[in-house]
């Protein structure tokens, strides 16, 4: 059963599994899930049940024919409660923002509320 959890300004996180791993003296915790997210939005440690974010890798589930590509830029990597700012582009070139439309008609149109699941695998502590 996956472990929903919605930030009242932000997106929405669906977490299938949390696995919690030791090395030696060092431990880590490796999240698996979904979000749905647009662009700009900022994703915190704390919404992934991390202390602290090292990775996170994104794949786009967009369900039309149109490609996605998705960036990440980590703040401050390894301290506490930090957070990942997410980019979503289109093929085209358009940035996705929450709630948002593009001004062009294109053939790669965003989905209509300007934000998209995506799967995610992060490591932390």
């Amino acid at each position: 059963m996956a472990k929903v959890t919605k930030r009242a300004d932000g997106p929405r996180f669906e977490i299938q599994v949390q696995d919690r791993i030791v090395k030696g003296e060092g431990v880590f915790v490796r999240v698996y899930g979904e979000m749905k997210i647009g662009a700009k939005e900022k994703v915190y440690a704390r919404d992934l049940g991390l202390r602290t974010i090292q990775l996170l890798m994104l794949q786009p589930e967009h369900g039309t024919h149109n490609p996605y590509t998705t960036g990440v830029w980590i703040y401050r990597k390894g301290e506490l409660d930090n957070y990942a700012s997410i980019d979503i582009f289109s093929m085209d070139g358009y940035e996705m923002y929450l709630n948002a439309q593009v001004s062009v008609s294109a053939a790669t149109t965003l989905p209509y509320d300007g934000s998209l699941w995506l799967g995610f695998i992060a490591l932390g502590e």
